[in-house]
């Protein structure tokens, strides 16, 4: 049997789309209020899951998966970052925001959290 966290209470925005979005991002709202790729170091609101014409749906709650660089340790609390790549990386700054990792495919360099 396989176990699966997706759907947990997600939640999701719609968004003016800005430049550069695409599905599978890590997002951050620009000035304008529009979803925009989060940079690398930036923290993120939320993971793109759609975009259609001008409009963006952000998934701002819930579990999701992405991909990961650098090293991540086990399922635990870990802050996180956007990376240059728009994956999500490990991020030691004080006052980072903290996510709870909830499994982590090293072969795959996955990680699935909470937002």
């Amino acid at each position: 049997m396989s176990i699966s966290y997706k759907g947990y209470n997600a939640g999701t925005l719609t968004f003016k789309a800005g430049t550069g979005l695409q599905v599978g991002y890590p997002v951050k709202i620009n000035s304008d209020g529009e979803a925009v790729p989060a940079s690398n170091n930036d923290d993120f609101i939320g993971v793109c899951t759609a975009v259609r014409d001008i409009w963006a749906s952000v998934q701002t709650d819930g579990y999701i998966e992405m991909p990961y660089s650098g090293t991540l340790s086990a399922a635990s609390y870990s802050t996180l970052v956007s990376d240059a790549d728009h994956k999500v990386k490990a991020n030691s700054e004080a006052g980072a925001r903290v996510y709870k990792l909830i499994s982590l495919d090293t072969t795959n360099k996955t990680v699935g959290f909470i937002l």
